[in-house]
């Protein structure tokens, strides 16, 4: 966190050329959800946000969340390069190492390759893969979204990962993300997947702005 910040007040000082490319994003994210844990066993809640500095599509920066379940605490640090082609499909490629300080600290680490693409002016697609190069794990996500109105999207994932060599698991989600304004978000949605303990619903509001540049 410290070097991410150190990088961040390097670029600010370099002079405004190199200022004036530089963005900085910050958001943060309230989740409830039901029965996550098995049926009947009530509500988790976690308060999550990250701070973000991306120039010329390279970016950086931390993820923290704490959780209900402090076992689930988590913070993330990733570095990654986005862009689009004139086409207006977007690709992303970077890497996030994650740390649970309080269920055995540094864990591992997953290469993200990340595709999107919209098909006309209210459907869109995303293809995720991801790869855990220490375990030698895989996953594959694919999810699409359709816009209702300006406001209103409804969206659905599906995705397979190897849970070891011997095998795989599936997890799926559908739901519905309503925009309240410039920068809040409200999203309900429902998870199931072959390894859950049940299916279970989740309720977030989501708030997400530019501290500098864009």
């Amino acid at each position: 966190m410290k070097k991410i910040a150190t990088a961040v007040g390097l670029v600010l000082l370099a002079g405004p050329g190199l200022a004036q490319g530089l963005t900085v994003y910050d958001g943060a994210k309230l989740e409830f959800t039901q029965d996550e844990d098995g049926p009947g066993t009530g509500t988790n809640s976690y308060l999550s946000g990250y701070v973000e500095a991306e120039f010329g599509g390279i970016y950086a920066g931390i993820w923290g969340r704490a959780a209900s379940d402090d076992l689930l605490d988590e913070y993330d640090l990733y570095l990654g390069y986005r862009n689009e082609l004139a086409s207006g499909l977007s690709y992303d490629f970077s890497y996030t190492r994650y740390y649970y300080p309080n269920d055995g600290g540094n864990c591992c680490g997953e290469y993200l390759l990340s595709l999107g693409k919209p098909f006309g002016d209210a459907l869109s697609g995303t293809l995720d893969i991801y790869h855990d190069p220490e375990a030698d794990l895989s996953s594959i996500y694919l999810g699409g979204a359709y816009a209702v109105t300006d406001a209103l999207e409804l969206s659905a994932n599906w995705g397979t990962y190897e849970v070891d060599s011997a095998g795989n698991e599936q997890e799926w989600d559908l739901g519905a993300t309503y925009t309240l304004g410039a920068e809040t978000a409200a999203d309900l949605r429902y998870y199931d997947g072959s390894d859950y303990a049940g299916s279970y619903w989740g309720l977030s509001l989501t708030w997400d702005s530019t501290l500098f540049g864009g």
